[in-house]
């Protein structure tokens, strides 16, 4: 575990040959290893990330020098302020780390193990508190989204346990170092920076920082962004006007939200408010009367619909139902993920359904929002005359993972009134 006024503990140590399974004393000390991790619980930073984070590190020591920012300084208060903040049960006993390279380039990243790297040059265009607090907000969530292994798992094709066991060879070390690197180079992805830009707006409404500070942030690079130092910046996190958009739009959704449940009010999302008498009839036709409730999940489906329990599918399943109606068919899977120790989510499981899906040619729309503690991710495509739609949905609250699947006509009525949204906007975990 890293504390915040120090220079990182280089471990110089040798790494792990690829390990023959035909080996037995080998297959009984990954036995040993696993017992040891099981019972001593999963670390947030693997031993490998450790060590590649505090390679990083020395070199960027040498090429500029960093120094640590002291207990009185903004960054550091931030940053104490915005840890007490993390929900996240596996981050919660993790230390991020915000460390200060006196440079004036105008960048800022996130190298592994809680490391945020922020360079002098941009510690001097930001003009509030609030914009330095979405800054760090924001590199926390690239740290807590895990999104570094995610770009491992795409580039090396190894999978987490690999990492977490250091079953590599040295060319694989060097290859997932190179990942890492480039990373600092040519920043994530969008959809990546997209995530944590929704977590950096909840982590700062958590610590009581108004996030409007990162829609200021955002604009003050888009504003300068004809400078050429800024482009250090606006590379690795680009910012097209959409990015913008959405962080205003969903911003103001949170604001209300917060804002009727300080007034004791229901809190009702955006998409389910009914301003005319057409959404109205839309409420009435197909309406959610009917509901699925036990002690972990409630939600309302149609009237129309018949619900059928099925068999589960391992010990993993809590509940199946297959259901059906005259132009729409689909299930309801809710899986207990509490005993997958690797960090599966339902991010990662819906990442490698829309891999498959491309994969298979079928193009699908993804979409990713947060409604308070609750994470909806959703895949939409179109196959002749249907509409397939895949939700997998995470409460923060609980380590279960719902699924829905839809498949309806393209012609059906309940497309129309978007009965499938406002199905996945009654779901609740207890």
């Amino acid at each position: 575990m890293f504390f915040k006024n120090h220079k990182l503990d280089i471990q110089k140590g040798s790494r792990r040959k690829y390990i023959s399974y035909f080996n037995i004393g080998t297959l009984m000390l990954l036995l040993l290893f696993f017992i040891v991790i099981m019972s001593s619980g999963v670390y947030a930073f693997s031993s490998y990330e450790r060590e590649t984070a505090a390679k990083l590190y020395e070199n960027l020591d040498e090429e500029y020098e960093i120094r640590e920012f002291r207990e009185d300084e903004d960054a550091y208060q931030i940053l104490e302020r915005l840890e007490k903040s993390i929900v996240e049960k596996k981050f919660r006993d993790e230390d991020f780390t915000v460390h200060h390279i006196n440079h004036e380039m105008i960048n800022a990243y996130y190298i592994g193990a809680g490391n945020i790297m922020i360079f002098d040059g941009l510690l001097k265009e930001l003009d509030t508190t609030e914009e330095l607090a979405a800054l760090i907000a924001h590199e926390i969530g690239h740290g807590v989204k895990e999104h570094l292994y995610e770009d491992l798992q795409r580039n090396v094709g190894l999978s987490v346990i690999n990492i977490l066991f250091n079953l590599i060879t040295d060319q694989q070390y060097q290859t997932m170092t190179n990942v890492f690197q480039n990373l600092i180079s040519r920043g994530y992805s969008r959809e990546q920076e997209e995530e944590a830009d929704i977590y950096a707006v909840d982590l700062m409404m958590r610590a009581d920082y108004d996030p409007q500070g990162l829609v200021d942030l955002m604009m003050l690079f888009k504003e300068k962004s004809m400078n050429v130092k800024l482009l250090e910046f606006t590379q690795t996190h680009p910012i097209p006007d959409s990015r913008i958009e959405y962080l205003n739009e969903y911003i103001a959704q949170k604001k209300r939200g917060q804002n009727r449940e300080n007034n004791k009010n229901e809190i009702v999302n955006s998409e389910q408010k009914m301003s005319s008498e057409k959404d109205f009839e839309e409420k009435e036709s197909f309406g959610l009367k009917k509901e699925l409730k036990n002690d972990i999940i409630n939600l309302n489906y149609p009237e129309e619909w018949n619900l059928e329990s099925q068999e589960k599918e391992n010990r993993r399943t809590v509940f199946k139902y297959s259901f059906s109606s005259k132009n729409t068919s689909g299930e309801f899977l809710l899986l207990d993920l509490s005993d997958k120790n690797f960090m599966e989510t339902a991010r990662k499981h819906y990442n490698y359904a829309a891999l498959t899906a491309e994969e298979e040619g079928k193009m699908p729309n993804k979409s990713i929002r947060k409604i308070n503690d609750l994470s909806i991710y959703r895949l939409q495509w179109a196959e002749s005359d249907q509409f397939f739609y895949e939700y997998y949905l995470e409460s923060e609250k609980s380590n279960k993972m719902l699924k829905i699947i839809f498949v309806s006509k393209k012609d059906s009525q309940e497309v129309k009134n978007s009965v499938f949204e406002r199905l996945i906007n009654t779901v609740e975990f207890n």
